[in-house]
C-alpha cells in the first residue's frame, strides 16, 4: 500500500472541507429555501471546515496505532471530494438548461454597451445562444457523472479543470460576483487534486509512452530551428498584417 506523507493528508482533509462546505454554500444561495435554511447552511459549513482541520490529526493518531481505519480514511474522502465537486458542478449545468442562468432583464439589454458592466455583459453574450448553453450543460453534467465512477474520474476530472479554469478566468477578468468566482475557484481546486493523485499515470502517459505519429528523419538541431522558425513566422505575419 502506497505511504502517504501527513502533509498529504492535511491537503485531503482540507480540500474535503472546502469543497463540501462550497457545496453547502451553493445549496443555501438565493432566496429562502425551507429544505435548507440559513442557519442549518450556516452550521454546516463550519462543520465541515471544523472536521477538515481536526481530522488530520485524528487520522494521524489512528495510523500510529495501526488502525485500518485509518487507510480506509482516504477512500471515504476521495468519494466525498468526487461527489461534492461532481453535485456542485452538475447543479450549474442543469440551472443552464432550465435557464436559471444568463437571464438578463429586457430594460437592462436595452441600455448603451458602455453603461453595461462586465458581469451583465458576458451574461447576455452567453444567453445570446441557447444551443451554446446546452453544450456547456451537457459538458458539465456529462464530467460530473464520470466523477461518479472511480475507473472515469481521471477523465472526468480532466474534462472538468479545463471548463472550469475558463470560467475561473471569466470570473475573474470580467468582473463577475465573488459567490460565482469563489464556486469556480473551489471546484477548480477541487478537479485539480483529483488529478494530481493520477500523476504518476499521467506522466507515463503524456512523456514517456511512445507516440504513434512518424518521425522525420532530421537532425535534432534543424527540428528545433524549424520549430522556432515556425512560430516566428507566425509573429511576424500577425505584425505585418496589423500595420499595414
Amino acid at each position: 500500500m502506497k505511504k502517504r506523507s501527513f502533509f498529504h493528508r492535511l491537503i485531503t482533509c482540507l480540500m474535503a472541507g472546502v469543497v463540501t462546505a462550497a457545496l453547502w454554500l451553493l445549496l443555501g444561495r438565493g432566496q429562502a429555501n425551507p429544505l435548507f435554511p440559513k442557519s442549518l447552511i450556516f452550521s454546516l459549513v463550519i462543520i465541515s471546515l471544523l472536521i477538515a482541520f481536526i481530522l488530520p490529526f485524528i487520522w494521524q493518531y489512528l495510523i500510529n496505532k495501526n488502525s485500518v481505519i485509518g487507510e480506509k480514511l482516504y477512500s471515504w474522502l476521495y468519494l466525498i471530494i468526487r461527489g461534492a465537486v461532481a453535485i456542485d458542478v452538475a447543479i450549474f449545468g442543469a440551472k443552464k438548461v432550465f435557464h436559471m442562468q444568463f437571464i438578463v432583464p429586457d430594460s437592462v439589454t436595452k441600455l448603451p454597451l458602455k453603461y453595461l458592466d462586465g458581469e451583465t455583459l458576458t451574461w447576455y453574450y452567453f444567453g445570446h445562444s441557447f444551443a451554446f448553453i446546452c453544450i456547456l450543460s451537457f459538458v458539465q453534467l456529462a464530467g460530473a457523472m464520470l466523477l461518479l465512477f472511480r475507473k472515469t474520474c481521471l477523465l472526468g476530472a480532466i474534462v472538468l479543470f479545463a471548463l472550469l479554469i475558463n470560467i475561473v478566468l471569466i470570473d475573474i477578468f470580467y468582473q463577475m460576483n465573488a459567490g460565482a468566482l469563489t464556486q469556480a475557484v473551489v471546484m477548480t481546486l477541487g478537479t485539480a487534486y483529483l488529478i494530481l493523485i493520477d500523476y504518476d499515470r499521467l506522466l507515463v502517459f503524456f512523456f514517456k509512452t511512445h507516440s504513434n505519429l512518424q518521425s522525420v528523419m532530421i537532425k535534432r538541431g534543424i527540428k528545433n530551428f524549424a520549430r522556432i522558425a515556425t512560430m516566428l513566422l507566425v509573429l511576424f505575419y500577425i505584425l505585418y498584417s496589423a500595420n499595414r
